[in-house]
């Protein structure tokens, strides 16, 4: 009987090891199965749902899981999702192309302890319907983080328009609670403070029908806290104050509405009128404070400022500026 040493054991033991290892590679690994999407009816919340390849391992020691990709329509970028289960929601833009691509990864003894991530994969690619979209510029504005508005533009004045929304915590798609009209025809939804999510994303669809012509829904996905527009700033003061020298204030007061003033950041811009009638524009100034120091006029030079106001990056991912306020002049 032939004998072995313990080293020969060893090797011999890793050996079988590493040919066992060897079996789940990038071309014995299979991709996943049975892919799909189903659309609940959530203006672009889907459900992707597939299955483990065959033969897979589904011990504890060497589990698969799963590696989705997919574009993601409000980031704007492609996401990547790794998970062990065999579902995952995506949120996409139905106007657009959606694609899906799911991969199997391995990982753990039966792999030598290396990722190894299938060649092949499934994938599922759904378009978005053929028909011409008649509502054009969908668009939202938080005013005063009071009330928001969603207007849209539109091909022709024959069409009859809907808008829907659907958000997390809501239990159904919902219909617009107040429609803006403008010349007889809705031209927008109107929502109350409380209607709408702040912070959460909220899905918008206007659909349209018309007698003539096929139309395509027009979709919306925002947080309502990034399209915030504050009151355009109604008191404004210019004096004169001392200091080491004679210098002009400009002071102004926070806009009404319920933007907290901490999140405000201000443009403030300059006009002076002189004698030969000429009017040059300075460039606007960005502060975040409410009061703005500057020179004095010379001779029978006529100075004013205005100012506006939007959410500072510390708030809000976006903001809108207000409108400007009336010129103070000294």
């Amino acid at each position: 009987m032939e004998r072995y040493t313990w080293s020969s054991l060893l090797l011999l033991f890793f050996q079988l090891q590493s040919s066992s290892s060897l079996v789940y590679n990038t071309h014995t690994l299979e991709a996943p199965r049975d892919l799909n999407i189903t659309d609940p009816g959530y203006l672009g919340l889907l459900l992707v749902k597939w299955s483990a390849p065959y033969g897979a391992l589904m011990g504890p020691a060497c589990r698969v899981r799963f590696y989705l990709t997919y574009f993601n329509t409000y980031l704007n970028r492609w996401s990547v999702i790794r998970t062990p289960s065999t579902s995952h929601r995506i949120q996409v833009d139905l106007s657009k192309e959606v694609k899906v691509r799911v991969h199997s990864l391995l990982n753990g003894p039966c792999t030598n302890y290396t990722e190894v991530k299938s060649t092949r994969y499934a994938e599922v690619v759904r378009s978005p319907g053929r028909g011409s979209a008649v509502v054009q510029r969908l668009g939202c504005v938080f005013h005063r983080m009071e009330y928001t508005e969603c207007t849209w533009e539109q091909a022709n004045h024959t069409s009859l328009h809907r808008l829907y929304y659907w958000y997390v915590d809501s239990r159904a798609t919902q219909e617009c609670p107040k429609y803006i009209f403008h010349d007889g025809v809705r031209r927008g939804c109107r929502f109350t403070r409380g209607q709408l999510p702040v912070s959460s994303l909220v899905s918008i669809c206007v659909n349209s029908s018309s007698p003539t012509r096929a139309s395509e829904p027009a979709y919306l996905y925002l947080k309502i806290h990034n399209h915030v527009k504050p009151a355009a700033t109604e008191e404004l003061s210019l004096k004169v104050v001392s200091d080491v020298e004679p210098r002009l204030q400009l002071e102004w007061t926070q806009p009404v509405g319920r933007v907290p003033g901490h999140c405000l950041q201000w443009e403030v811009e300059h006009s002076s009128d002189r004698s030969n009638g000429s009017q040059p524009r300075e460039k606007g100034t960005v502060t975040t404070e409410t009061s703005l120091r500057m020179r004095l006029p010379y001779g029978k030079e006529r100075v004013c400022s205005r100012v506006r106001s939007k959410l500072a990056d510390c708030c809000a991912k976006h903001g809108i500026w207000s409108d400007w306020s009336h010129w103070e002049c000294y």
